[in-house]
């Protein structure tokens, strides 16, 4: 039984090593690599803190109260570049103790991402309210799976397990945002979004399994695949409060977005059968404050809470070829996350052109599958479930930017954010009326 169990546990490594965003107890999903950094390069190059200052239009996300502070109509668009490493989409690593040794292999890659990511109109209704229209692509990711893992198991008999997955996935989400703010008081405004979210999701996995004791082999196969569409609708509601001109205080709570897609799974070790499949977008609390020393310098902090733990009130267990009839004996958990940014903005004249120049840092906790709980399993099943579903290091990112504003109507800023496993340059440009 203990020999059966460990080679039913090692093969959920079997179903392919994506970053995909669904919950189930299927290897893709085990990274949640979700982004909630606020768009715009003004913010990213101040590290993503901005909902303490939420000066700009891009405020319909990271606070939509900042929306009264703008005093005339305008426009803005994002432009944005997102770069991968292989690493970001490994997780599994090699392992050698007295009852396994594993081989990880993982040539996964994540596309290139070019998005014109945010685009958005505001417009002010006399000096009490403003009115704003955005598009936001909240989610975009497309890429190639390719892992083999080799376990080499040393109990009586000893037995040889491979495992190699070979898939895509092409995932989006887009928000389409109709935000108002108010001014309640001299000092205090409230905002609002209501955000109409639609979801694209493909994403196909072919799974092999190779078992090898002494000179007798098996083969079996598997395949998950997503082929839907979802609409939903969202909130963003915040305030903000300056104390004075040099020192303000935000607040927000963003309640995303939750999709049902049809998966479907087949192969040759369990039934053949479709499901729903749950994505929640989790939930977002998040506090800001600004402080301005002098007309040239702004300082930002934020702290935002993201409710992780919300992709586990629906998850699917069993959903592995192999682990059909064991869904029940493993309990799922994924941690909440504390993001912390911080940036900085330094305005200097270059023949009377005013020049930002923004540098920023952020702590970004990469939430994963964990496993929770188990009942009725031998110890090396659960040394091999920990392996499995591993915790994930966090990420330190470094932003800089800088911006260009020429004259009362346009306006142009870059940002760059460089972390160990993504890179992103980010343009945005402004235009008043």
């Amino acid at each position: 039984m203990a020999k059966f169990c460990l080679w039913l546990f090692l093969v959920v490594l079997v179903v392919s090593a994506g970053n995909v965003y669904a919950i189930t107890d299927e290897e893709i999903s085990r990274i949640i690599p979700f982004s909630f950094v606020n768009p715009g390069a003004r913010s990213t190059g101040m590290g993503g803190a901005f909902i303490g200052l939420a000066d700009d239009a891009t405020a319909a996300e990271a606070n939509p109260a900042g929306l009264i502070i703008l005093t005339k109509p305008e426009v803005s668009v994002e432009y944005r570049n997102t770069q991968f490493e292989n690493s970001a989409l490994t997780s599994i690593q090699g392992l050698t103790s007295p009852e396994l040794d594993v081989i990880a292999g993982n040539n996964s890659q994540l596309d290139e991402l070019n998005q014109v990511s945010w685009a958005s109109f505001v417009y002010p209704v006399g000096d009490k309210f403003t009115l704003g229209f955005s598009r936001q692509e909240q989610l975009e990711q497309k890429g190639d799976i390719s892992e083999l893992i080799i376990f080499d198991v040393k109990l009586e008999p000893p037995f040889e397990l491979d495992v190699a997955a070979m898939g895509n996935v092409d995932l989006k989400v887009v928000n389409w945002n109709f935000s108002g703010a108010a001014k309640l008081t001299h000092q205090l405004s409230v905002g609002a979004t209501l955000r109409y979210s639609q979801l694209d999701w493909k994403a196909n996995t072919d799974n092999t399994l190779l078992l090898l004791i002494g000179n007798a082999a098996a083969l079996a196969t598997s395949n998950t695949s997503i082929d839907d569409t979802d609409n939903a609708f969202a909130f963003n509601i915040g305030g903000l409060f300056r104390v004075n001109p040099h020192v303000s205080f935000g607040g927000v709570y963003k309640r995303n977005a939750k999709f049902q897609v049809t998966e479907n799974l087949t192969g040759d070790l369990g039934e053949v059968r479709s499901f729903t499949n749950t994505l929640k977008v989790p939930d977002v609390y998040g506090a800001g404050v600004s402080y301005k020393p002098n007309d040239n310098m702004t300082i930002d902090g934020d702290v935002v809470q993201i409710q992780y733990s919300q992709l586990t009130e629906d998850i699917i267990g069993g959903i592995n070829v192999l682990t059909l009839g064991n869904g029940d004996n493993i309990n799922y958990k994924v941690k909440n996350g504390t993001e912390f940014h911080v940036g900085t903005e330094f305005v200097v004249f270059l023949r009377n052109i005013p020049v930002a120049l923004r540098a920023g840092y952020y702590h970004k906790p990469i939430r994963s599958l964990l496993v929770d709980s188990t009942q009725n399993l031998q110890p090396i099943d659960n040394q091999i479930l920990n392996l499995v579903f591993a915790e994930r290091d966090p990420e330190n990112h470094f932003t800089l930017g800088n911006g260009f504003v020429f004259g009362p109507h346009f306006q142009v800023d870059w940002a760059l954010d460089v972390a160990n496993d993504v890179d992103t340059f980010v343009l945005s440009s402004v235009v008043r009326f």
